[in-house]
């Protein structure tokens, strides 16, 4: 098959990608098969399936920076952990009502947000999923208000190389000259935009949190809804933790495949846009894994600002759908939150974030 051939035929898997989930029922029921069958099809477009790959997309989901304990084992263990003592934590909320909701998830969301540089994005976002939905947020707004720290958790973990493999890899590859980058580079280089992404998204989920329990109806309903929960669901909660578990580890290998289908193409089309395409292309992360985009694009000849922009895209960008990012994944899985429901409240609120910075770096040069 031809280059351009190649390039179409991935480019029409990328549609797909992020077409399917929102025109089919049946493929947004099944995200995880889908996404693994779209993940073989483009490593054999491009030929870059074989058992390095296979290797790598096995071990990813139970691995992090070769310790093994990964994504799947933290959605294992905090599902059965959190089903065990949910009737102890949901009595703890129940009896601390005088305290304000809005307040205390705001600070989570704050707290969690920049911590997720320290204690790893994966926990961070097992921690606010697992909470979430042991307190039952109030119907109307509940995804926005697991959306929200989301965002924050995905911006907060690019601080330092602990946070997650986008920092990671983008220290390991700027180590050298002429940046040398070491532990607090990132954190140096980011941290405005960072923290700007988490206070908003904690000021956010404060306004809208308060905003939900606006009428004693809906205080009385919140308060059902924790009671509910607190008793658990026997069984069922810990299969459920286990199925759910299962599922985000097929939905992490197939991430990887698909990721690393697009390489060749990064490399040859992409790598050596101007900073503004750049940053514009790292809007694909929504969909593509944005630690491959970073292993294949960010070189020490580039310049600070197109490294600085490149990652603010990737890091914002990476909250629009399920598929962009660690948060995305853990927090949907767990509350069982579907692709459209993601996308109808995701990209309200990071694509006017998205834009915003767009005009920070290239208009206002900060």
């Amino acid at each position: 098959m031809s280059e351009d051939l190649v390039l179409y035929a991935l480019i029409a898997v990328l549609v797909a990608v992020l077409i399917g989930p929102l025109v089919s029922r049946r493929v947004e029921e099944n995200l995880e098969i889908y996404f693994l069958v779209m993940g073989f099809t483009a490593s054999a477009i491009a030929g870059t399936l074989g058992f390095k790959l296979l290797l790598e997309a096995f071990i990813t989901p139970v691995t992090v920076r070769e310790i093994p304990f990964g994504i799947f084992q933290a959605v294992l263990i905090a599902g059965l952990l959190f089903e065990k003592y949910r009737a102890s934590l949901g009595g703890f909320l129940k009896r601390s009502r005088g305290i304000s909701l809005p307040a205390l998830y705001a600070i989570l969301v704050f707290l969690l947000g920049l911590g997720s540089s320290f204690i790893s994005a994966i926990v961070a976002s097992v921690i606010i999923a697992e909470i979430a939905k042991t307190i039952g947020l109030p119907p109307r707004a509940r995804v926005s208000l697991l959306v929200l720290p989301a965002y924050a958790i995905g911006a907060g973990a690019a601080l330092t190389p602990v946070g997650e493999p986008l920092s990671t890899i983008a220290v390991a590859k700027l180590s050298g000259e002429p940046y040398h980058a070491d532990f607090f580079f990132l954190m140096r280089l980011l941290w405005d935009y960072v923290l700007a992404i988490v206070v908003i998204c904690s000021i956010a989920s404060w306004i809208i949190y308060k905003r939900a329990l606006t009428s004693i109806e809906t205080i009385a309903r919140e308060v059902e809804v924790i009671e509910t929960r607190s008793h658990g669901h026997g069984g069922s909660g810990y299969r459920e933790a286990i199925i759910r578990a299962v599922k985000v580890y097929i939905f992490v290998f197939a991430l990887v495949l698909l990721g690393h289908s697009f390489d060749p193409v990064v490399e040859r089309y992409i790598a050596h846009l101007n900073p503004q395409a750049l940053y514009l292309f790292g809007s694909t992360s929504a969909a593509l894994d944005n630690a491959t985009l970073v292993a294949a694009i960010v070189t020490p000849e580039m310049e600070i600002m197109q490294i600085k922009s490149f990652l603010v895209s990737l890091i914002i960008s990476g909250g629009f759908l399920i598929p962009g990012n660690v948060p995305n994944i853990v927090i949907a899985y767990t509350n069982n939150i579907s692709f459209r429901e993601w996308a109808r409240k995701a990209l309200p609120i990071g694509v006017p974030i998205f834009l915003g910075a767009y005009a920070a770096i290239f208009y206002l040069g900060l």
